[in-house]
């Protein structure tokens, strides 16, 4: 915030502050929490994003300053169709956020304005230097914002969620290989840190935190062809009432697959893959683009 107040007063803009910190630590904190406890592993940037940035700050921005729109630092671009404004991919695809915008909603999408979108990161970093911004060197973030810095996932974890030691078993002879310290310790497609010796190598497949056991397998044990998501939320002219083909993505740093999309009663999605994925991970967001890779139509939260 205070880098923010800097280059508010470098730019001559009035620099505003609004306290959200209860807000945030009962709608993203606590829910980070309690999805680790459910032996989910969540996104906490994403839901942040649609609670707080867009849903909390675009509504403080109209109400105290009468704004008519939010700009933000994503990644990404609004695009002027025949259909209206379309959320789509950056140009520097590299660091492409639209996947972690699918929850935006259309009237959202509408207000909002992506300025660096349409640039390469190094050219935005170029801009800022010669306009003596003072962030213009600082690094990428690649840490959660409440984590303190030094901190695994695993080590904040412990401070608010009970050990229940149980069973790492395999998922396909049923013999326990060893005692794992909480099913909030790893995730989906997990291999270093099972703390456990085999013949060959083995990922965490599934999770069940009720029974406490966490379930490992050989590689080809992960792989899904189908999944299923909750909340789902549309970017379109009009919600989809038939199964489409779509490019979907299930974490941040994978492509794209083909599949079919199947909209479901009470917000839920289904999606049948071409191929077997691996990894499918509760808790992740599906993300859904049009064939041409575009733009993004939507998502929910993987089951």
């Amino acid at each position: 915030m205070i880098d923010a107040a800097r280059v508010c007063e470098d730019l001559s803009i009035d620099h505003h502050a609004v306290d959200l910190r209860e807000m945030f630590k009962s709608q993203i904190i606590d829910q980070f929490h309690q999805s680790y406890a459910q032996a989910r592993t969540p996104l906490p940037c994403s839901l942040c994003n649609t609670l707080v940035k867009w849903g909390a700050l675009l509504h403080y921005g109209r109400k105290l300053l009468n704004a008519d729109f939010i700009a933000t630092g994503h990644y990404a671009r609004i695009m002027e169709t025949p259909e209206g404004k379309r959320l789509c991919k950056a140009k520097d695809i590299r660091k492409d956020q639209s996947y972690v915008l699918w929850g935006l909603t259309n009237e959202q999408v509408n207000a909002t304005m992506l300025p660096l979108g349409d640039f390469d990161k190094s050219e935005i970093r170029d801009l800022a230097r010669k306009a003596g911004i003072v962030t213009a060197d600082r690094p990428d973030s690649q840490d959660l914002c409440f984590i303190p810095r030094g901190t695994t996932t695993q080590e904040y974890l412990s401070n608010f969620l009970t050990v229940e030691p149980g069973p790492i078993i395999h998922t396909m002879t049923g013999q326990v290989l060893g005692e794992h310290q909480g099913t909030f310790n790893y995730t989906i497609g997990q291999r270093r840190g099972l703390g456990i010796a085999y013949s060959e190598p083995l990922f965490v497949t599934s999770l069940d935190p009720e029974m406490r056991v966490v379930y490992v397998g050989p590689k080809e044990a992960l792989l899904r062809q189908e999944l299923t998501a909750s909340d789902a939320n549309w970017i379109m002219p009009s919600p989809p009432v038939e199964p489409f083909k779509a490019l979907c993505k299930i974490r941040y740093n994978s492509q794209a697959q083909p599949g079919m999309v199947y909209p479901l009663a009470g917000g839920k999605i289904k999606v049948v893959f071409d191929e077997a994925q691996p990894a499918i991970t509760a808790g992740q967001v599906l993300g859904i683009y049009d064939e041409s890779d575009t733009f993004i139509l939507g998502g929910g939260w993987i089951d």
